[in-house]
């Protein structure tokens, strides 16, 4: 007997929408964009945070300020002519517009609700109620005070994280389980969903997956599916501090996700 676990509608609606941001008559594949910088901007969408209706919006600003006529763009150049402006989103940015949409239609708060933030003072529980998607970065979703750790492969579930490691000092990567395949009790693959910087021109909302190859082994053990020119960025990440990364749990909040039983 297969039994597959699902995100609920809700959660897979925001999914589609960042694979799908209408441009130009086109349909384009949100890229990657982090604030390295740590630019102040009044705007979400400049420093890699914004919504899918949001980074419409400011990339036909742009064209027009910028006389690029978006109508006769490919969705290549369109993708190229957003990077060019810091048009993007990050990985914590994508992963928290998908857990808000889902918490919502559970009828629950935001995500930042149900987090621990090292800083607790008056200007920090500010900054997070004016801009809490801007105030919840990889590190915060995923660290020891937010999740514990899944351990047995068999456990994972949707809605689980996946705690990495970025190439720069100190930085964190976070991605999202969307699907779990089980077959007589034994979990067989996973599927995730993150925004990442690298995969060349194919950077930003991707989706791949992970077969369960060897059930007795750890994360790193089994097959990391998502290749690009023969490199697996997720999984070099992945393997970057590795026992402080792998797969997470919101201690907190209790997510909803939907159960399908094929004989």
């Amino acid at each position: 007997m297969k039994t597959i676990y699902e995100i609920p509608e809700a959660a897979k609606t925001v999914i589609r929408e960042y694979f799908e941001i209408p441009i130009g008559n086109k349909k384009v594949v949100a890229p990657y964009f982090m604030n390295l910088k740590k630019q102040r901007a009044g705007l979400r969408v400049m420093v890699g945070k914004g919504d899918p209706g949001e980074i419409a919006r400011e990339m036909k600003v742009f064209a027009q300020l910028k006389g690029f006529d978006l109508s006769k763009a490919s969705e290549k150049d369109i993708r190229e002519f957003m990077l060019a402006n810091n048009v993007g989103i990050d990985c914590s940015g994508y992963v928290v517009y998908i857990l808000n949409n889902w918490l919502r239609s559970q009828g629950k708060k935001k995500l930042n609700n149900y987090l621990v933030f090292k800083s607790n003072n008056f200007l920090s529980k500010l900054k997070r109620m004016l801009r809490s998607v801007q105030n919840m970065g990889a590190n915060t979703l995923t660290n020891e005070s937010n999740t514990i750790k899944v351990e047995n492969l068999n456990e994972i579930r949707p809605g689980d994280l996946i705690r990495a490691k970025g190439k720069q000092r100190n930085s964190h990567h976070v991605a999202l389980i969307i699907e779990v395949v089980i077959e007589d009790e034994v979990i067989k693959e996973f599927t995730y969903t993150h925004s990442h910087r690298y995969y060349e021109e194919d950077n930003g909302v991707r989706i791949g997956k992970v077969k369960i190859s060897n059930p007795n082994g750890e994360l790193k053990d089994q097959e990391w599916l998502e290749i690009k020119d023969g490199r697996n960025w997720m999984y070099e990440d992945l393997m970057v501090e590795y026992e402080d990364n792998g797969v997470r749990r919101l201690k907190n909040v209790t997510l909803d996700y939907t159960k399908i039983i094929e004989e």
